[in-house]
């Protein structure tokens, strides 16, 4: 698959710097990562999207390559955020793709700017509202964040290929390399990143969300268990589950989850 040659670019705002990446040709579409990532992770999708689309794929505040905030951020911050690369790149309105806790962030910018946003993609969707959030934070989350020793809140630790591989087999390297980069640039921002999206209360954004809705997500996502929840709640929603898909489609299914994308943000 041949992939087009994008320019990078930096948007200054007061708390740092937030980087982006242009590539493609058409209407514009954001695209944002999950806590813990960058927009590394859709490398394997987004050429088969720059074909349709001018892509602005972004590393979102405390992460990769942009800069990380001295202050904790909560879901409308990030989306501020948002909006803030939109004006710089000059666009007005867009259509949205995003990952998990990316996908979180759409769903917020939807309800707070939905004079900008277009259509909505999503990856598995978190949809829960703050009493399940704490649970999957404490049950979940928190137990990851075993490194009592290297700031004032328990982070996660870092973990060499060995040990990560001895727990998951079929870990792959380009990734797991990838995201220890993040990890060790972005630990402490990480922990408060999933502090602030657990507490958000997707339930209570997802009625007033009026632009078209795609929720796309793997039969073994952990997170499809909201995926019915968020599709009888949001109006113009479209539920498509991927069988025999571990985790997010995105990254197991590329080429298909492109062409969904594509098909549903132009109404094919």
């Amino acid at each position: 698959m041949a992939t087009a040659t994008g320019t990078e670019h930096y948007v200054s705002r007061p708390d740092g710097k937030v980087y982006y990446y242009k590539v493609g040709q058409g209407d514009p579409l954001i695209m944002l990562h999950n806590v813990g990532k960058s927009g590394w992770i859709w490398r394997n999708v987004i050429g088969h999207l720059t074909p349709h689309f001018t892509c602005y794929n972004i590393d979102m505040p405390g992460f990769d390559h942009s800069d990380v905030p001295p202050q904790k951020y909560s879901v409308g911050d990030y989306t501020d955020a948002i909006v803030d690369v939109m004006d710089d790149a000059g666009i007005q309105q867009t259509d949205i793709l995003g990952d998990h806790t990316g996908a979180l962030l759409g769903l917020d910018m939807a309800v707070r700017y939905p004079e900008r946003v277009k259509k909505l993609a999503t990856d598995g969707l978190p949809y829960w509202n703050k009493e399940r959030g704490q649970v999957l934070w404490e049950k979940f989350f928190l137990p990851q964040f075993t490194d009592t020793t290297s700031y004032d809140i328990p982070v996660a630790p870092l973990v060499s290929w060995e040990e990560a591989v001895a727990k998951k087999p079929n870990l792959d390297r380009e990734t797991f390399d990838k995201d220890e980069e993040i990890k060790r640039k972005s630990r402490h921002w990480i922990r408060l990143s999933y502090e602030s999206l657990s507490g958000f209360d997707s339930e209570a954004v997802g009625p007033k969300v009026k632009v078209p809705t795609l929720l796309i997500y793997g039969e073994g996502d952990p997170l499809l268990r909201g995926g019915q929840r968020a599709y009888e709640a949001i109006e113009n929603s479209v539920l498509k589950v991927y069988p025999g898909t571990p985790g997010e489609a995105h990254y197991h299914k590329p080429k298909e989850f492109a062409k969904d994308v594509v098909d549903f943000l132009q109404d094919r």
